[in-house]
């Protein structure tokens, strides 16, 4: 557990305006994975109006709000606020503050692991019958290996990690803890899943990392080809739907969705909190930028950079990219003038 006062130590900017500072949290959360007693970061109106609707939030929680949003708040909404949770912190850069307060949370998650015994010597790996192992294959304590699983030479597998029934782990596939795949996926030699995601905050001449420990969750049927690396999410899971198809040297960021069906070509970038809705497909070396969310059914052409938000069927092309249509007709006119004499 970590208390207020622990908090307010890490980050001597941070100031108590409501709840008592002996108060204790054990994890940094947020509304759609809601924990109890965890921390929760409101720094925008979408995230301010995320929790005052969410029903799973119990009073148990205390919030981390940006003070510039706070003293712009009506003041029936700030009392609802300071109501409504444990304690209510203010911060003057929030994402400074979030760097500097993840790490106890990252410690209690991570210092209780064994990464060096491996978890049949230690009788806590459960491994079906069935299975098959390799050799050069370290299993961490408390992983799962249900059934019909092949797990191919040199792959590393960190504690507390859960794989399906018939899936299969081709070579020198490492998997990070808290990683939980479906069944019947194929995961491709050099694959990576679970590393940290690229988080940093920039201050006084050093870049503060943001200490990630969300996760992944792979759900049933997902192919992932050859060295894609997916980061885990920075508090709560990176998702990857059922049916996903990820071709060779794809990267997808931390707290990336994807649903189900979606197709990402060879050398995607997926930047950290992007969503891609069911069956979407992105054309090879396509990328979208962080917190971007596209519909159902979208098609992005090779190369094409998503920037902004996109609805259900939208076929996009280009940097930034634009509706098909349109950025053909920029083309050509391109063209027709460049070629004027």
């Amino acid at each position: 557990m970590v208390s207020i006062t622990d908090l307010c130590s890490l980050d001597k900017s941070l100031e108590l305006i409501s709840g008592e500072s002996s108060e204790v949290v054990s994890t940094i959360s947020n509304t759609k994975f809601f924990q109890k007693n965890s921390l929760l970061f409101i720094g925008a109106k979408k995230f301010l109006t995320d929790y005052l609707a969410c029903g799973d939030v119990d009073g148990s929680e205390v919030l981390v709000v940006n003070k510039k949003f706070y003293d712009g708040l009506e003041s029936e909404q700030q009392d609802e606020l300071k109501s409504k949770a444990r304690a209510v912190l203010l911060t003057g850069n929030l994402p400074l503050t979030m760097s500097k307060v993840s790490e106890p949370f990252y410690k209690l998650k991570y210092e209780i692991l064994n990464l060096q015994v491996d978890g049949r010597k230690m009788g806590s790996a459960s491994i079906h019958p069935s299975a098959k192992i390799g050799e050069n294959v370290f299993v961490g304590e408390d992983v799962i290996i249900e059934e019909d699983v092949t797990i191919m030479p040199g792959v590393t597998i960190l504690p507390n990690v859960k794989i399906g029934k018939n899936t299969v782990v081709f070579p020198n596939v490492t998997i990070y803890p808290y990683t939980e795949i479906g069944e019947s996926c194929r995961i491709h030699a050099g694959v990576a899943i679970g590393s940290d995601g690229f988080g940093y905050n920039y201050a006084d001449g050093v870049h503060h990392k943001v200490w990630h420990f969300g996760g992944v969750k792979i759900g049933h049927h997902v192919e992932i080809g050859s060295n894609t690396s997916i980061d885990q999410g920075t508090f709560t899971p990176t998702l990857i739907g059922d049916g996903a198809k990820i071709d060779n040297l794809v990267q997808i960021g931390h707290n990336v969705e994807l649903g189900p069906g979606v197709v990402l070509c060879g050398q995607v970038g997926m930047a950290g909190s992007s969503k891609v809705g069911p069956f979407s497909v992105f054309g090879g070396k396509a990328a979208i930028a962080d917190g971007v969310e596209v519909g159902t059914g979208v098609q992005v052409a090779g190369a094409a950079a998503v920037t902004s938000n996109w609805g259900d069927g939208e076929k996009l092309a280009g940097y930034p990219a634009r509706p098909l249509a349109e950025w053909l007709r920029g083309l050509a006119f391109i063209r027709k003038n460049s070629l004027k004499k």
